[in-house]
């Protein structure tokens, strides 16, 4: 495939996103702003934001966005997004979050290829 994840990602979710950041030449191996999402369950309560948090901070430093107008966290930090390490910090979110009733709704970032426009 393409920059370090050439073999079997453990994560085909952020896959879908590396191959659209490949697409305009970014391999993920720059160090970039990284947001990510997770939003509880069930609609009719919006959960323990706390508690999401916790284990949010837990597994990485990172700057949370307030969301006033949804149930949801958005929380960002700086990394790279090929490494197998990203893969699983994405993994453990999803499975400690959906503990709690949480889904890790995935991440976002843009495009880093080291060459100013």
């Amino acid at each position: 495939m393409f920059g370090l994840f050439k073999k079997k990602s453990a994560s085909p979710k952020n896959d879908g996103v590396r191959k659209a950041l490949a697409a305009h030449g970014d391999d993920g191996t720059l160090v970039r702003h990284v947001i990510h999402f997770a939003y509880p369950l069930d609609d009719r309560d919006p959960g323990d934001k706390d508690a999401a948090r916790a284990i949010v901070n837990d597994e990485i430093e990172v700057t949370y966005t307030e969301t006033d107008d949804s149930p949801g966290i958005v929380f960002e930090h700086y990394r790279e997004v090929a490494s197998g390490g990203f893969d699983d910090l994405t993994n453990r979110l999803e499975d400690r979050l959906a503990t709690i009733g949480w889904d890790y709704d995935g991440w976002e970032c843009a495009v880093a290829t080291g060459v100013q426009e």
